[in-house]
Protein backbone atom coordinates (compact mmCIF):
# COMPACT_ATOMS: atom_id res chain seq x y z
CA UNK A 1 0.00 0.00 0.00
CA UNK A 2 1.41 3.76 -0.82
CA UNK A 3 1.96 5.92 2.31
CA UNK A 4 -0.99 8.33 2.82
CA UNK A 5 -0.03 11.58 3.08
CA UNK A 6 -2.64 14.64 3.35
CA UNK A 7 -2.11 17.75 0.77
CA UNK A 8 -3.92 20.64 0.70
CA UNK A 9 -5.87 21.45 -2.79
CA UNK A 10 -7.54 24.25 -4.49
CA UNK A 11 -11.24 24.06 -4.60
CA UNK A 12 -13.30 26.20 -6.68
CA UNK A 13 -16.79 24.94 -5.90
CA UNK A 14 -19.11 26.46 -2.86
CA UNK A 15 -17.24 26.41 0.35
CA UNK A 16 -20.00 23.84 2.20
CA UNK A 17 -19.66 21.47 -1.45
CA UNK A 18 -17.49 18.00 -1.30
CA UNK A 19 -13.98 18.11 -2.50
CA UNK A 20 -13.91 16.83 -5.64
CA UNK A 21 -10.64 15.09 -5.46
CA UNK A 22 -11.60 11.35 -4.85
CA UNK A 23 -9.94 11.25 -1.30
CA UNK A 24 -11.41 14.35 -0.45
CA UNK A 25 -14.61 13.04 -1.54
CA UNK A 26 -14.25 9.47 0.58
CA UNK A 27 -13.62 11.32 3.66
CA UNK A 28 -16.65 13.30 3.23
CA UNK A 29 -18.97 10.22 2.41
CA UNK A 30 -17.55 8.33 6.06
CA UNK A 31 -18.05 11.46 7.80
CA UNK A 32 -21.59 11.38 6.47
CA UNK A 33 -22.18 7.97 6.75
CA UNK A 34 -20.78 8.51 10.78
CA UNK A 35 -23.39 11.40 11.31
CA UNK A 36 -26.13 9.67 9.41
CA UNK A 37 -26.07 5.47 9.97
CA UNK A 38 -26.62 5.78 6.24
CA UNK A 39 -24.97 5.23 3.02
CA UNK A 40 -28.31 6.26 1.26
CA UNK A 41 -28.86 9.19 3.50
CA UNK A 42 -24.56 9.81 2.91
CA UNK A 43 -24.67 9.98 -0.35
CA UNK A 44 -27.61 12.40 -0.87
CA UNK A 45 -25.96 14.54 1.84
CA UNK A 46 -22.82 14.60 -0.53
CA UNK A 47 -24.34 14.57 -3.39
CA UNK A 48 -23.84 11.23 -4.72
CA UNK A 49 -25.81 8.83 -6.35
CA UNK A 50 -25.85 5.52 -4.02
CA UNK A 51 -23.98 3.39 -6.65
CA UNK A 52 -21.44 6.31 -7.26
CA UNK A 53 -21.08 6.01 -3.07
CA UNK A 54 -20.73 2.50 -2.48
CA UNK A 55 -18.70 2.75 -5.37
CA UNK A 56 -16.15 5.04 -4.31
CA UNK A 57 -16.17 2.95 -0.74
CA UNK A 58 -15.62 -0.03 -2.30
CA UNK A 59 -12.85 0.89 -4.62
CA UNK A 60 -10.66 2.27 -1.61
CA UNK A 61 -11.41 -0.65 0.75
CA UNK A 62 -9.44 -2.58 -2.35
CA UNK A 63 -6.92 -0.18 -2.33
CA UNK A 64 -6.47 -0.48 1.42
CA UNK A 65 -6.87 -3.99 1.49
CA UNK A 66 -9.80 -3.79 4.75
CA UNK A 67 -12.90 -2.64 5.35
CA UNK A 68 -13.76 1.21 5.65
CA UNK A 69 -18.03 0.59 6.38
CA UNK A 70 -19.59 -2.12 8.37
CA UNK A 71 -23.21 -2.95 7.44
CA UNK A 72 -26.09 -5.03 9.77
CA UNK A 73 -28.88 -5.84 8.87
CA UNK A 74 -31.53 -3.62 10.98
CA UNK A 75 -28.57 -1.85 12.21
CA UNK A 76 -27.78 0.54 9.72
CA UNK A 77 -24.47 1.35 8.26
CA UNK A 78 -21.59 1.69 10.61
CA UNK A 79 -18.14 2.78 10.26
CA UNK A 80 -15.18 0.05 10.14
CA UNK A 81 -12.12 0.79 12.95
CA UNK A 82 -9.95 1.93 9.56
CA UNK A 83 -13.13 3.90 8.90
CA UNK A 84 -13.16 5.95 12.29
CA UNK A 85 -9.62 6.51 12.08
CA UNK A 86 -9.59 8.09 8.60
CA UNK A 87 -12.88 10.34 10.02
CA UNK A 88 -10.89 11.02 12.99
CA UNK A 89 -7.49 12.29 11.94
CA UNK A 90 -9.19 14.12 9.30
CA UNK A 91 -11.51 16.13 11.65
CA UNK A 92 -8.55 16.60 13.91
CA UNK A 93 -5.66 17.86 11.14
CA UNK A 94 -8.84 20.23 10.09
CA UNK A 95 -9.26 21.71 13.51
CA UNK A 96 -5.59 21.93 14.10
CA UNK A 97 -5.07 24.19 11.07
CA UNK A 98 -8.49 25.71 10.92
CA UNK A 99 -7.63 28.89 12.09
CA UNK A 100 -4.71 29.21 9.04
CA UNK A 101 -7.07 27.62 5.99
CA UNK A 102 -9.40 30.25 7.37
CA UNK A 103 -6.52 33.03 7.20
CA UNK A 104 -5.74 31.38 3.93
CA UNK A 105 -9.16 31.65 1.92
CA UNK A 106 -9.48 35.41 2.98
CA UNK A 107 -6.50 36.11 1.45
CA UNK A 108 -7.80 34.37 -1.72
CA UNK A 109 -10.61 36.16 -1.91
CA UNK A 110 -9.37 39.16 -1.38
CA UNK A 111 -6.65 39.05 -3.66
CA UNK A 112 -8.94 37.60 -6.61
CA UNK A 113 -11.83 40.01 -5.97
CA UNK A 114 -10.85 42.86 -8.41
CA UNK A 115 -11.00 39.97 -11.31
CA UNK A 116 -14.31 38.01 -10.18
CA UNK A 117 -17.97 38.89 -10.08
CA UNK A 118 -19.12 39.95 -6.80
CA UNK A 119 -19.57 37.26 -4.06
CA UNK A 120 -23.05 35.79 -2.78
CA UNK A 121 -23.41 37.52 1.11
CA UNK A 122 -21.03 35.59 3.02
CA UNK A 123 -20.38 34.28 6.67
CA UNK A 124 -17.51 32.62 8.32
CA UNK A 125 -17.82 30.47 11.42
CA UNK A 126 -15.75 29.52 13.82
CA UNK A 127 -17.82 27.06 16.05
CA UNK A 128 -17.71 24.04 18.62
CA UNK A 129 -18.62 21.62 17.11
CA UNK A 130 -22.60 20.61 17.40
CA UNK A 131 -25.11 18.26 14.98
CA UNK A 132 -27.77 21.12 14.45
CA UNK A 133 -24.82 23.70 13.76
CA UNK A 134 -23.36 21.25 11.24
CA UNK A 135 -27.13 22.26 9.29
CA UNK A 136 -26.77 25.26 9.46
CA UNK A 137 -24.44 26.20 6.35
CA UNK A 138 -26.91 23.95 3.90
CA UNK A 139 -30.31 26.22 5.36
CA UNK A 140 -28.58 29.51 4.90
CA UNK A 141 -27.76 28.25 1.26
CA UNK A 142 -31.27 28.60 0.67
CA UNK A 143 -31.75 31.69 1.80
CA UNK A 144 -29.03 33.04 -0.49
CA UNK A 145 -26.56 33.10 2.16
CA UNK A 146 -22.82 31.25 1.36
CA UNK A 147 -21.58 29.92 5.17
CA UNK A 148 -18.06 28.82 5.94
CA UNK A 149 -18.20 26.61 9.23
CA UNK A 150 -14.48 25.49 10.94
CA UNK A 151 -14.92 23.47 13.77
CA UNK A 152 -12.45 24.90 16.48
CA UNK A 153 -12.53 24.28 20.12
CA UNK A 154 -15.34 27.14 21.85
CA UNK A 155 -11.88 29.10 23.58
CA UNK A 156 -9.95 28.77 20.22
CA UNK A 157 -13.56 29.97 18.16
CA UNK A 158 -14.00 32.82 20.41
CA UNK A 159 -10.26 33.96 20.15
CA UNK A 160 -10.69 34.09 16.47
CA UNK A 161 -13.50 36.05 16.77
CA UNK A 162 -11.55 38.67 18.60
CA UNK A 163 -8.99 38.30 16.41
CA UNK A 164 -11.09 39.17 13.70
CA UNK A 165 -11.11 35.60 11.62
CA UNK A 166 -14.48 35.06 11.95
CA UNK A 167 -17.91 36.81 11.86
CA UNK A 168 -19.43 34.35 14.58
CA UNK A 169 -18.06 31.95 16.84
CA UNK A 170 -20.05 29.29 18.30
CA UNK A 171 -19.68 28.23 21.96
CA UNK A 172 -21.48 26.06 24.62
CA UNK A 173 -22.14 27.11 28.79
CA UNK A 174 -23.49 24.87 31.20
CA UNK A 175 -25.84 25.82 33.47
CA UNK A 176 -25.39 26.94 37.01
CA UNK A 177 -22.04 26.62 39.14
CA UNK A 178 -20.66 25.41 36.19
CA UNK A 179 -21.31 27.75 34.13
CA UNK A 180 -19.75 30.55 36.38
CA UNK A 181 -16.29 28.71 35.93
CA UNK A 182 -16.41 28.62 32.35
CA UNK A 183 -17.58 31.84 32.05
CA UNK A 184 -14.26 32.81 33.61
CA UNK A 185 -12.37 31.14 31.01
CA UNK A 186 -14.93 32.71 27.74
CA UNK A 187 -14.63 35.88 29.18
CA UNK A 188 -10.93 36.47 28.15
CA UNK A 189 -12.04 36.72 24.84
CA UNK A 190 -15.18 38.47 25.07
CA UNK A 191 -15.60 42.44 25.04
CA UNK A 192 -19.35 43.27 26.06
CA UNK A 193 -18.53 46.61 24.67
CA UNK A 194 -17.87 45.01 21.05
CA UNK A 195 -19.84 41.91 21.07
CA UNK A 196 -23.05 40.44 21.69
CA UNK A 197 -24.58 37.11 21.74
CA UNK A 198 -27.01 35.18 19.58
CA UNK A 199 -28.82 32.14 21.21
CA UNK A 200 -28.98 28.99 19.26
CA UNK A 201 -30.17 26.34 21.44
CA UNK A 202 -30.09 25.05 24.58
CA UNK A 203 -28.53 21.03 24.71
CA UNK A 204 -28.05 18.20 26.97
CA UNK A 205 -25.02 16.83 27.65
CA UNK A 206 -23.94 13.87 29.27
CA UNK A 207 -22.51 10.43 29.41
CA UNK A 208 -22.41 8.62 25.94
CA UNK A 209 -22.44 4.94 26.81
CA UNK A 210 -22.52 1.35 24.70
CA UNK A 211 -26.00 0.22 24.65
CA UNK A 212 -26.51 -2.29 28.21
CA UNK A 213 -23.73 -0.53 29.32
CA UNK A 214 -24.26 -1.06 33.75
CA UNK A 215 -21.89 2.66 33.94
CA UNK A 216 -23.55 5.34 35.11
CA UNK A 217 -22.02 7.99 36.96
CA UNK A 218 -18.76 9.53 36.72
CA UNK A 219 -17.23 7.40 39.61
CA UNK A 220 -17.92 4.71 37.19
CA UNK A 221 -15.14 5.43 34.47
CA UNK A 222 -12.22 4.60 37.47
CA UNK A 223 -13.54 0.92 37.46
CA UNK A 224 -11.63 -1.65 35.91
CA UNK A 225 -11.38 -2.41 32.29
CA UNK A 226 -13.40 0.74 31.73
CA UNK A 227 -12.30 2.41 28.40
CA UNK A 228 -13.08 6.50 28.04
CA UNK A 229 -12.60 8.11 25.03
CA UNK A 230 -12.04 11.98 25.13
CA UNK A 231 -12.40 15.36 23.43
CA UNK A 232 -9.53 17.74 22.41
CA UNK A 233 -8.05 20.06 24.86
CA UNK A 234 -9.08 23.54 24.07
CA UNK A 235 -13.08 21.71 23.38
CA UNK A 236 -15.65 23.09 25.52
CA UNK A 237 -16.72 19.35 26.16
CA UNK A 238 -13.32 19.09 27.33
CA UNK A 239 -13.20 22.08 29.77
CA UNK A 240 -17.28 20.46 31.28
CA UNK A 241 -15.48 17.13 31.88
CA UNK A 242 -12.26 18.77 33.58
CA UNK A 243 -14.66 20.78 36.12
CA UNK A 244 -16.88 17.93 36.13
CA UNK A 245 -14.04 15.40 37.34
CA UNK A 246 -12.91 17.71 40.05
CA UNK A 247 -16.77 18.58 41.34
CA UNK A 248 -16.56 14.77 42.07
CA UNK A 249 -12.80 14.72 43.50
CA UNK A 250 -11.91 11.88 40.60
CA UNK A 251 -8.24 12.78 39.02
CA UNK A 252 -8.08 12.28 35.33
CA UNK A 253 -5.01 9.79 35.40
CA UNK A 254 -7.45 7.31 37.13
CA UNK A 255 -9.68 7.52 33.94
CA UNK A 256 -8.10 5.08 30.96
CA UNK A 257 -8.55 6.49 27.87
CA UNK A 258 -8.61 10.25 29.07
CA UNK A 259 -5.67 11.14 27.06
CA UNK A 260 -7.39 9.28 23.50
CA UNK A 261 -8.91 12.36 21.72
CA UNK A 262 -11.53 12.85 19.22
CA UNK A 263 -12.74 16.51 17.77
CA UNK A 264 -16.29 15.60 17.36
CA UNK A 265 -19.31 14.54 19.22
CA UNK A 266 -20.15 11.44 16.68
CA UNK A 267 -16.57 10.33 16.11
CA UNK A 268 -16.55 10.02 20.18
CA UNK A 269 -20.17 8.28 19.50
CA UNK A 270 -18.64 6.07 16.77
CA UNK A 271 -15.83 4.88 18.66
CA UNK A 272 -18.06 3.69 21.31
CA UNK A 273 -20.67 2.26 18.89
CA UNK A 274 -17.45 0.70 17.30
CA UNK A 275 -16.43 -1.20 20.52
CA UNK A 276 -13.49 0.42 20.93
CA UNK A 277 -14.09 2.45 24.00
CA UNK A 278 -17.23 2.04 26.54
CA UNK A 279 -18.28 5.78 27.23
CA UNK A 280 -17.48 9.03 26.32
CA UNK A 281 -18.96 13.33 26.95
CA UNK A 282 -21.13 14.42 24.47
CA UNK A 283 -24.73 15.66 23.23
CA UNK A 284 -27.92 13.29 23.33
CA UNK A 285 -28.65 13.85 20.01
CA UNK A 286 -24.71 11.93 18.82
CA UNK A 287 -25.54 9.46 21.32
CA UNK A 288 -28.67 8.16 20.11
CA UNK A 289 -27.32 8.61 16.33
CA UNK A 290 -25.63 5.84 17.19
CA UNK A 291 -28.09 3.49 19.41
CA UNK A 292 -26.13 4.58 22.44
CA UNK A 293 -27.26 4.75 26.21
CA UNK A 294 -27.66 8.41 27.32
CA UNK A 295 -26.99 9.95 30.86
CA UNK A 296 -27.82 13.41 30.94
CA UNK A 297 -25.10 15.58 33.09
CA UNK A 298 -26.13 18.66 32.37
CA UNK A 299 -27.96 21.26 30.18
CA UNK A 300 -25.86 24.32 28.35
CA UNK A 301 -26.72 26.67 26.18
CA UNK A 302 -25.31 27.36 22.79
CA UNK A 303 -24.25 30.89 21.36
CA UNK A 304 -23.15 32.75 17.97
CA UNK A 305 -20.98 35.72 19.36
CA UNK A 306 -20.43 38.17 16.95
CA UNK A 307 -19.42 42.12 17.17
CA UNK A 308 -22.25 44.49 17.42
CA UNK A 309 -21.20 46.80 14.25
CA UNK A 310 -22.01 43.59 12.09
CA UNK A 311 -25.30 42.88 13.64
CA UNK A 312 -27.37 45.12 10.23
CA UNK A 313 -25.18 43.30 7.96
CA UNK A 314 -27.73 41.37 5.20
CA UNK A 315 -26.08 38.02 6.12
CA UNK A 316 -26.50 38.27 10.07
CA UNK A 317 -30.03 39.61 9.58
CA UNK A 318 -31.04 36.65 6.97
CA UNK A 319 -29.18 34.33 9.84
CA UNK A 320 -31.62 35.70 12.38
CA UNK A 321 -34.34 35.37 10.18
CA UNK A 322 -33.43 31.61 9.87
CA UNK A 323 -33.22 31.04 13.52
CA UNK A 324 -36.40 32.04 14.17
CA UNK A 325 -38.07 30.01 11.23
CA UNK A 326 -40.71 26.96 11.23
CA UNK A 327 -38.32 25.53 8.51
CA UNK A 328 -35.12 25.67 10.66
CA UNK A 329 -37.44 24.14 13.46
CA UNK A 330 -38.22 21.60 10.91
CA UNK A 331 -34.96 20.48 10.68
CA UNK A 332 -34.43 20.13 14.31
CA UNK A 333 -37.30 17.45 14.79
CA UNK A 334 -35.07 14.21 14.07
CA UNK A 335 -31.96 15.98 16.92
CA UNK A 336 -33.08 14.88 20.46
CA UNK A 337 -31.58 16.76 23.26
CA UNK A 338 -32.18 20.23 21.85
CA UNK A 339 -34.61 23.52 22.84
CA UNK A 340 -34.36 25.83 20.20
CA UNK A 341 -36.89 28.40 22.10
CA UNK A 342 -35.33 31.93 21.63
CA UNK A 343 -33.27 31.31 19.19
CA UNK A 344 -32.44 34.61 16.81
CA UNK A 345 -32.98 36.61 19.68
CA UNK A 346 -29.76 38.83 20.65
CA UNK A 347 -28.31 38.61 24.73
CA UNK A 348 -25.65 40.84 26.38
CA UNK A 349 -22.61 39.05 27.27
CA UNK A 350 -22.91 40.01 30.79
CA UNK A 351 -26.53 39.30 30.72
CA UNK A 352 -25.93 35.77 29.55
CA UNK A 353 -23.26 35.59 32.19
CA UNK A 354 -26.01 36.49 35.24
CA UNK A 355 -28.25 34.16 33.77
CA UNK A 356 -25.61 31.28 33.82
CA UNK A 357 -25.27 32.23 37.75
CA UNK A 358 -29.19 32.25 38.32
CA UNK A 359 -29.60 28.53 37.18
Amino acid sequence: MNTLLPDLVWNWLPPDTVRRNEEGSLLAMLAAIAETGSVAQAARACGFSYRHAWGLVRTWEERLGQPLVDMARGRGSRLAPLGLRLVGLDARLKSRFAVQLAAAAEEVRRELAPFLAAEPERLTLHASHDPLLARLPGALRAVGIEAELHVLGSSEALASLAAGRCDLAGFHCPQGLLGEQVWRVYRRHLDARIHLLIRFARRSQGLMLAAGSALRTLPDLTGAGVRFVNRQAGSGTRLLLDLLLAESGISPQDIDGYEIEEFTHAAVAATIASGAADAGLGVEAAARRFGLDFIPLVREDYYLATRRDALMQPALQALQKLLVSADWRRTQVDLPGYDARGAGRTIECEAAWRATKLR
